[in-house]
């Protein structure tokens, strides 16, 4: 394949997303007669997507060792709901409760991790029964009715706006951190190919776009009540998890066992440490989200497993994180969590029924595994 041809697919796909986000958002703002695009719309919007966001980000680990937790739904809910339980119904203390509930999503992440990376059971049987055992885990914490949490410092978390001013330290904090992990990194590759060198003004460009992104929405947040809680807590962990990915040792060993576990063996990695540690990432930010689930409803209900897993996976392949394993980043799985919830809210605002709703998530699903297997196909011929 010609250097070219490589490049056009490599932008192709790096900006495929965005400009679906646009289009949905486009469209259903006309058919919303403007509901959808209004500020508090946009707040609310970014809400919803927190969730998710977290959801993929552990999911977008899990898919570049080239396996998938089904699990999610369920164990989202579950932990949501231990949370509750702890808080209502033992009276426990919300920062004890939250850490408890943390370290047994941890827990569960891992026990799902020991069971594929070393009794070496079918990633999908795993996930699938650990689904089956925390669905009625759920059943048995919630006995079938909703679990109420009053406490205020709970409730924050999920409802609550940071202020202005905080909220433009926040957005300078995260430009400042892409500048300096994006300069350091260009250094390397200068270093590794100094005859590549990539040109000064379009590396300016990207950082106006990204400067100016990131201003435009606290600019919008700030005009409403500011950005929310649970926006603040996905971005924070979105910049974390991007560190890990792009800056650390176990990110390269993470990339080199998904894009081809037997050189990554052979080259002495231990395949099976790096499986278990992403699906134990993957419990830590199930258990964050179901917190941040249940703070944003002041509750816990059995209702919460419904398409949690498929939205979490979907997230991730829309926002092109391979299903073959050993390529994706964060950034991309945010974008797919917001086209994916944009679309969502879309159909909700319109008032399209729950049902077709589902039938229009599994048709994005397939066509975005479809996708991911063209785009392959083209880079290896």
């Amino acid at each position: 394949m010609s250097s070219f041809k490589r490049n056009a697919i490599k932008y192709f796909k790096s900006y495929a997303m965005i400009a679906s986000l646009i289009i949905i958002s486009l469209v259903f703002q006309f058919a919303s007669e403007g509901r959808l695009m209004s500020v508090s719309g946009l707040s609310n919007l970014f809400r919803q997507a927190s969730v998710v966001g977290i959801l993929s980000i552990g999911m977008t680990f899990c898919l570049i060792a080239k396996k998938f937790d089904l699990s999610v739904g369920a164990v989202t809910a579950f932990l949501g709901a231990l949370a509750a339980y702890l808080v209502t119904n033992t009276g426990l203390n919300s920062v004890a409760a939250i850490g408890i509930t943390l370290l047994a999503g941890a827990l569960i992440g891992t026990w799902n991790g020991l069971l594929i990376a070393y009794a070496k059971v079918p990633a999908f049987i795993v996930s699938l029964g650990s689904g089956l055992i925390f669905m009625s885990a759920l059943a048995i914490v919630t006995q079938g009715v909703a679990i109420p949490v009053n406490d205020s410092f709970f409730t924050m978390l999920g409802q609550s706006y940071l202020p202005s001013y905080a909220g433009v330290m926040f957005c300078a904090a995260l430009l400042g951190l892409y500048i300096i992990l994006d300069a350091k990194s260009k250094a390397a590759y200068r270093k590794i190919f100094p005859e590549r060198t990539i040109p000064f003004f379009k590396q300016l460009v990207r950082y106006a776009v990204i400067a100016f992104s990131l201003g435009l929405f606290c600019f919008i947040m700030n005009l409403y009540k500011g950005i929310p809680t649970p926006v603040f807590l996905l971005l924070s962990l979105a910049a974390i998890s991007s560190f890990v990915l792009l800056k650390t040792r176990f990110a390269r060993k993470l990339y080199a066992v998904g894009g081809n576990p037997y050189a990554a063996e052979l080259s002495g990695i231990n395949n099976a440490s790096v499986t278990l540690v992403a699906f134990a990432i993957m419990g830590l930010l199930a258990g964050a989200a179901g917190i941040l689930s249940t703070a944003q409803f002041a509750q816990a209900t059995p209702r919460l497993t419904i398409s949690r897993e498929l939205d979490a996976l979907a997230s991730s392949i829309v926002g092109g994180v391979s299903l073959a394993g050993g390529r994706g980043n964060v950034a991309n799985a945010m974008i797919g969590a917001f086209v994916l919830v944009s679309f969502t809210n879309g159909m909700s605002i319109l008032n399209i029924d729950d049902n077709f709703q589902f039938i229009i998530k599994g048709l994005i699903l397939i066509l975005a595994v479809w996708f991911d297997i063209r785009m392959r196909s083209a880079q290896n011929r």
